[in-house]
């Protein structure tokens, strides 16, 4: 067993009230919240993150073989990703453009024993890989999905897809 092991284990193990935290310093960490103190010449892939039209807020629905959730997923332009799902399904990742309307992203999510109330103990996580098109105010994207256990066990695997319309003040109040 290798020492990173152990601390996904600890961290699953007792994260319980920390992902707020946690998600608040994944943000600062990602530059959104914490400024460079002077413009920096952005690189090429900078420049297609900030123009990708997959930037923003989108509310949709995430297919998975056993269910369907309602969720909403942010793009930062810094390629930072963050969803939540229903139940306590909170997921970070990153992504980066793979053309003009497209991305790929990838998320990890723990997953609580209890999916309706509050997290008091994780019991595993998912990670996953979407390919991503945007037409308009409409993300769609197609991938695959990997659960493990607590101790990194896989539980299954399979198919993902989502569908999204972007949410903006506009649609706030349509």
């Amino acid at each position: 067993m290798t020492g990173h092991d152990d601390d996904r284990r600890r961290f699953l193990r007792h994260a319980a009230g920390a992902g707020a935290v946690a998600l608040g310093a994944a943000v600062t960490a990602s530059g959104v919240a914490v400024g460079t103190g002077g413009p920096a010449e952005a690189s090429p892939l900078d420049r297609r993150r900030q123009d990708s039209p997959v930037v923003g807020t989108w509310r949709g629905v995430v297919t998975l073989p056993h269910e369907d959730e309602v969720a909403l997923f942010t793009f930062l332009p810094d390629g930072f990703f963050l969803s939540f799902a229903q139940g306590m399904h909170i997921a970070t990742g990153r992504w980066e453009p793979t053309g003009r309307r497209t991305v790929t992203f990838t998320l990890w999510q723990v997953l609580p024993e209890d999916l309706k109330g509050m997290p008091l103990r994780y019991n595993g996580e998912v990670r996953a890989l979407h390919h991503a098109e945007v037409r308009g105010d409409t993300l769609t994207s197609q991938g695959t999905y990997r659960g493990l256990d607590i101790d990194g066990n896989e539980t299954g695997r399979g198919p993902v897809s989502a569908r999204a319309t972007r949410f903006d003040i506009s649609t706030f109040w349509a």
